[in-house]
């Protein structure tokens, strides 16, 4: 949350927990993205593996990160 007084700004979150929240929303829509993918490629029975991979090394690299900064 910002809080603004005149020209002052004075932000009560710190640059860690913005990244952290940034990552873990992140990791949530990747997995989101994930489920769609899976669920319309069975319905077409053709699921792109490549797209798949992908967003789970995202996830994985995300989570990592995610992870250390809870540290």
């Amino acid at each position: 949350m910002i809080i603004k007084i005149g020209n002052l700004r004075i932000d009560t979150k710190s640059r860690a927990q913005r990244h952290r929240e940034f990552l873990f929303n992140e990791i949530y829509s990747l997995r989101m993205e994930i489920i769609d993918i899976v669920l319309l490629g069975e319905a077409k029975n053709r699921i792109p593996i490549k797209e798949l991979k992908i967003k789970a090394r995202l996830i994985k690299k995300y989570s990592r990160r995610l992870r250390l900064l809870s540290i």
